[in-house]
């Protein structure tokens, strides 16, 4: 690990933002505006990136004893965890909200643990709320005999919101690709939080029409008639959605199924980028490279 230095940090860089955010802090500058951006902007900010820079290093100390979390809360929802990497507790739709509903939100989703492999929810179940994924991944797929991936979620997304605001059937299954942690808002207390503020029908809605362009993107991909062009269309959209520089957790197979190609063609692809740079393979495991 090296450290970085005040001058090595560029504007953007997410272990100056954190210093910068920590110094804010101690001068009670901080508000609910900044702690949004700062928590859906900078994912891979870790405590690691604080405690590299030796004139920082007082600050860390501050919130964090012998390498513990102290579960700092700022606000009674603005949780920040700075003993690993950081997980944005705010999606695009909560950033135009009051602070009082945004806050009302997050102090009413329960965390709940999924296992590898868990289902979330199946087509056709009935809508029980909406979920945010706190770390891990979701996949969103078919209910075949043997399920199709469409797509890939992170940490920071939120879903489930279609069937919430229609009341009707799911239309897609949800499930933990690998160990994952969720927070869930049911439904009564959407139906309570939308009575107290009508705006959070608009903040669903915005989040619904996200995820529908979302849905767009994915069909718009499958359209690419060059498969090498199709599977970097794919790579590149679960990059934007798992962060750039997190693993894409799908064997070869699962990646083909995705591109509608055979195994051996997506392994040939894969063979072309890896050796142009684009990417790098692991087990059950794809990096996307370029920028």
């Amino acid at each position: 690990m090296f450290s970085l230095s005040r001058r090595q940090c560029p504007p953007s860089c997410p272990a100056l933002a954190t210093r910068r955010w920590a110094r804010m802090h101690e001068r009670g500058r901080v508000d609910t505006h900044f702690r949004r951006r700062l928590l859906f902007d900078h994912r891979s900010t870790s405590i690691q990136d604080v405690w590299n820079c030796p004139r920082d290093r007082g600050i860390a100390r501050r919130f964090t004893r012998g390498g513990q979390d102290l579960g700092r809360s700022w606000g009674g929802s603005y949780t920040m965890s700075l003993d690993q990497h950081y997980t944005p507790d705010f999606g695009r739709w909560l950033m135009p909200l009051p602070d009082t509903l945004a806050e009302r939100i997050l102090a009413e989703t329960r965390t709940m643990p999924i296992a590898r492999g868990a289902l979330i929810y199946d087509v056709g179940d009935a809508p029980d709320g909406i979920y945010r994924i706190i770390s891990g991944v979701i996949s969103a797929h078919s209910r075949d005999a043997a399920p199709l991936i469409g797509h890939l979620l992170g940490p920071g997304a939120w879903f489930g919101e279609g069937a919430a605001l229609t009341r009707l059937p799911r239309v897609m299954s949800a499930s933990a690709l690998i160990e994952t942690r969720l927070g869930f808002l049911p439904i009564d207390t959407i139906e309570d939080i939308g009575n107290e503020f009508p705006e959070f029908w608009r903040g669903l809605a915005s989040l619904a029409a996200t995820n529908t362009a979302l849905a767009v993107q994915v069909a718009r991909d499958l359209m690419i008639t060059r498969p090498e062009d199709r599977v970097i269309a794919v790579l590149r959209r679960l990059a934007e959605s798992l962060g750039r520089s997190a693993a894409i957790p799908l064997s070869q197979e699962q990646l083909a199924d995705m591109c509608v190609l055979s195994r051996g063609a997506v392994s040939r692809i894969l063979s072309r980028l890896e050796g142009a740079g684009k990417v790098r393979r692991g087990y059950r495991e794809i990096w996307w490279l370029e920028e």
